[in-house]
């Protein structure tokens, strides 16, 4: 069990190589709060691994409780103090502490059974020298418990045993003095646009266009009501003239005056009257002195209500040679002059009512299109395209013309279109035009692309959304022939050659080494993009073994957790935040994200 302590500016590197170099099978690290190790959940995650390659058991002791969360993530035994690590390490069970079997043992363990059983002749695999199958073959048991051969006593067994040991020597000797390289490599990330552009909704459309940037939409019906109670304005007006009688009075001594019939008579203001008949006004007596008198029935020029005129008001005469000797009057009032209005429904009082509710259908319409819940959930409804159709009313208005009725009531129904669009698909739109802007040998960083939508505009059915998107890009990287040009470098030539991709930290081991090792399996490669979360993909392996292929033509999915900051060159990190839709990296090239490669020892 060993305990190693970090310093606040010791790099993932510096920390890396204490496992790889230390001979405990049981390893902690005590990290400090604020350390450059401690900055990101990706250095405990590349530790992690480090430590299983390395055959090794890792734990994490931190009395900051960030940090002690960061570790757990990565699925790292945590301890808020090297006491408390101790403890649980000495309380484990010591069948599980003898578990931990050397892997020389094991190798030694495994030839050894290899050739005995083929200096027996008689078994087909180790378990016939164990049984003592094999000539002079016999068994015994290790300190771990396990059954193991022991080869025969025999000339032929004793170089066979010799032979065995200089080669397991020999091999565990070049593993630990080879030299080995772990190089972290973080990807240079570059804006890619702003890409501005127009995408035009049409319903009319069966599919996405990228060349005219044209999606699909469809029309939605809705149907409105509306109805109301309306005045009618026609007046049947029935009118009758008034009637009343007047005297007419003479003053003339020497003759009878005739009054002819239809002589106009009049009140002061103006209301005129006409006599029915022919009258005569007889001569006034001279003495004793009276005028003569007749009376006359008149009736009111003008029908209605004005001809109704109060007792002595009709003085007027008309202009003729008798008027001086000549006067009319009346001693009572005229009546039977009316005034009757009957209301009526006419043709512009339909007109004004199938305005109004065309008007509040229009109204109605407008609101559920402006109503999210109008559509389903992931759709968008556009109220600058509702258009309303012809309506239908009920009753038929042609049945309430010329009624005879003061108000009358109307209903209105109809249908109304509106466009919907998924605006996935406007934004799926615009993220394949800025996959189209990468540069050559550079790959989208997955999770990077972002699309904002600017407020919608529409002409008739046909709606405009501007659209600005942008992402970021980096280089593309072949993690094999990466590893090959790095072969032999120095580190200043190794870091300046990964310079055209993005800074590097690299670690050599042992001290003495000054160059980048020859061999793919002593290199531990690994590329990381800032924005997202790596992920590890099998490395080259040493001649004779087989790792599994990816299928070409396949692109990793994005991580669906936020993107996390990854330490860079200078320990500093950096994040992206998450985007609307992540984008599909490019099938002919590896993705910046899963360009990483590890080497098992």
């Amino acid at each position: 069990m060993a305990i190693y302590y970090l310093d606040v500016d010791d790099e993932i590197t510096s920390a890396a190589a204490r496992i790889r170099d230390s001979s405990d099978s049981r390893i902690a690290l005590v990290v400090q709060g604020g350390s450059r190790v401690a900055t990101s959940r990706i250095n405990f995650s590349l530790l992690a691994r480090e430590a299983r390659h390395r055959n090794r058991r890792l734990a994490i002791i931190a009395a900051d409780a960030s940090v002690r969360s960061l570790a757990q993530t990565a699925d790292l035994p945590v301890f808020a103090s090297v006491a408390d690590y101790q403890k649980a390490e000495g309380a484990r069970p010591a069948a599980a502490q003898a578990g931990a079997v050397d892997s020389t043992s094991a190798v030694l363990d495994e030839l050894a059974a290899t050739v005995g059983n083929t200096g027996a002749g008689s078994g087909s695999n180790a378990t016939g020298v164990a049984s003592g199958h094999g000539r002079g073959g016999r068994t015994s048991l290790d300190r771990t418990g396990r059954q193991t051969a022991w080869l025969g006593t025999g000339l032929g067994g004793l170089l066979v045993a010799a032979l065995i040991a200089v080669v397991v020597v020999g091999g565990l000797a070049a593993y630990v003095l080879l030299p080995s390289a772990t190089i972290v490599l973080t990807l240079r990330e570059d804006p890619v646009g702003p890409l501005n552009l127009t995408v035009k909704v049409d319903p009319t459309v069966k599919g996405a266009n990228d060349a005219t940037a044209t999606v699909p939409g469809v029309s939605k019906a809705l149907t409105v009501q509306a109805s109301g109670v309306f005045n009618a304005t026609g007046q049947n007006v029935v009118e009758t003239a008034a009637t009343g009688t007047v005297t007419f009075l003479s003053e003339d001594t020497g003759r009878n005056w005739v009054i002819p019939a239809g002589t106009q008579v009049s009140t002061a203001g103006g209301v005129a009257f006409l006599t029915t008949a022919r009258v005569v006004v007889p001569a006034a007596v001279f003495s004793p002195p009276t005028r003569g008198t007749v009376n006359a029935q008149v009736t009111a020029v003008k029908k209605g209500l004005s001809g109704n005129v109060g007792a002595g008001t009709i003085v007027q005469m008309p202009d003729f040679s008798g008027k001086g000797l000549l006067s009319v009057t009346n001693a009572s009032a005229t009546s039977g002059g009316t005034h009757t209005v009957t209301l009526f429904v006419q043709q512009s009082d339909i007109d004004a009512a199938e305005a109004s509710l065309t008007s509040q259908l229009d109204s109605l319409l407008l609101a559920r299109a402006s109503d999210p819940n109008s559509v389903v959930a992931g759709q968008e409804i556009f109220p600058s395209t509702a258009h309303m159709g012809k309506p239908a009313y009920d009753p038929d208005p042609a049945t309430l013309l010329n009624q005879a009725v003061e108000s009358f009531g109307l209903a209105a129904s109809g249908t109304g279109t509106a466009t919907v669009a998924d605006l996935s698909n406007v934004r799926s739109l615009a993220q394949r035009r800025i996959e189209g802007t990468v540069k050559a040998g550079h790959t989208l960083v997955a999770g990077s692309v972002q699309v904002v939508l600017g407020s919608p505009t529409s002409l008739g059915s046909v709606v405009s959304i501007p659209v600005t998107a942008s992402a970021l890009e980096a280089g593309a990287v072949d993690v094999g022939k990466l590893r090959d040009a790095l072969k032999g470098k120095s580190v200043a030539d190794a870091k300046a050659y990964l310079s055209q991709y993005g800074a590097a930290q690299i670690s050599l081991s042992p001290f003495w080494t000054s160059t980048v090792p020859g061999f793919d399996f002593r290199i531990d490669l690994t590329v990381i993009s800032p924005s997202a979360e790596p992920t590890s993909v099998p490395s080259a392996a040493p001649a004779g073994t087989e790792r599994p292929a990816s299928s070409p033509g396949t692109s990793p999915q994005p991580s669906q957790s936020p993107p996390e900051s990854s330490a860079s060159a200078s320990g500093s990190p950096s994040a992206m935040p998450e985007t609307p839709s992540p984008p599909t990296a490019a099938p002919s090239e590896t993705p910046a994200t899963e360009a990483s490669a590890t080497t098992p020892p």
